[in-house]
């Protein structure tokens, strides 16, 4: 990945119950970060998992990596972090993904489903590619209730992938690989999974910052 690759940021975190009663103190956080719209921010969306309300996803495009590195290294920065952390009860999570495909497609859609995997052992590169053949064949598939996919490895660590796919209702994404034609994505899904140490899914209805 590039320098000069666009990239999106994804933050997430449990709220505490303060943050859930006040909703202006995370959007005096996002309100912070558009700021940087002239300065390599593209997009903002943030919402809550429809399993755990109280667990919050904030995914920010950036037009580049260099971008996104220039907004944590502004002075200002640890002070943001602090801030942060502070409307949460678990430690942040937050890193960096180029994304394949057209991430409009999914952040928009009425319920976006977030995947982030850990490979288990050393065959990193190819569970990677396992697992973007199974998400390419789901693509292709084009199940009822899809919208669209992204796919990456993260910034921070190259044994970490996040996959993203928007659906028209959690009830279409929970039917994938029960219906006819599905048996060999579910096989796929199976076998790429067997080499997974930690999966994280969630499905996040998202709003966009000012909207």
């Amino acid at each position: 990945m590039a320098p000069e690759d666009p990239i999106v940021e994804v933050v997430q975190f449990v709220s505490t119950d303060q943050c859930l009663a006040d909703p202006s103190l995370l959007q005096a956080l996002r309100n912070i970060v558009q700021g940087w719209q002239e300065k390599g921010l593209n997009e903002q969306y943030w919402g809550a998992t429809v399993e755990k309300p109280n667990n919050i996803y904030w995914v920010l495009f950036w037009q580049s990596r260099a971008h996104a590195a220039a907004f944590a290294a502004d002075p200002f920065y640890p002070e943001f972090v602090q801030r942060r952390q502070s409307l949460a009860t678990t430690p942040v999570r937050d890193f960096h993904v180029p994304l394949s495909g057209t991430p409009q497609l999914w952040v928009e859609a009425p319920v976006t489903a977030i995947n982030i995997y850990k490979v288990h052992g050393t065959r990193i590169e190819e569970t990677h590619q396992m697992a973007h053949s199974a998400m390419h064949h789901l693509r292709s598939l084009q199940p009822q209730g899809f919208t669209g996919s992204s796919y990456g490895v993260t910034h921070e660590d190259s044994s970490v992938g996040v996959y993203f796919a928007g659906w028209n209702s959690v009830e279409d994404h929970m039917r994938v690989g029960m219906e006819e034609g599905h048996e060999k994505l579910k096989e796929e899904v199976e076998e790429v999974m067997k080499r997974f140490s930690d999966l994280t899914i969630a499905h996040i209805d998202f709003k966009k910052h000012g909207a």
